[in-house]
């Protein structure tokens, strides 16, 4: 089924459609896949993102003993460390490039 694109006039009505050239309906075909593949890549940085938000970062912040026994210091580092992770998908590069923050 062909595409089209709409022309619009000053009013934004549409007054006329516009069928896509075969390039540009490639072009429109390769966009949409490299939209999706983004999208799939984001959804896995964001799970494995959570993987060490629970396994990591709850383990010793969610456990109230262990997070009492930490010094100010360690406190700090850690709490520094789960907001780097929470800002991963605001970083440039996401999701193709993402720099891990280093646990503490």
């Amino acid at each position: 089924m062909p595409r089209y694109s709409a022309v619009a006039g000053k009013r934004g009505e549409v007054v006329k459609r516009v069928q896509f050239t075969a390039s540009q309906e490639i072009e429109r075909d390769a966009e949409e896949a490299h939209a999706v593949s983004a999208e799939v890549v984001g959804e896995q940085v964001r799970d494995d993102r959570d993987g060490r938000l629970v396994n990591e970062v709850d383990t010793a912040a969610g456990n109230i003993l262990r997070w009492s026994a930490l010094t100010e210091e360690k406190k700090a580092a850690w709490s520094e460390y789960r907001l780097e992770l929470l800002d991963v998908p605001q970083q440039a590069g996401f999701p193709t490039n993402v720099t891990w923050p280093i646990k503490p």
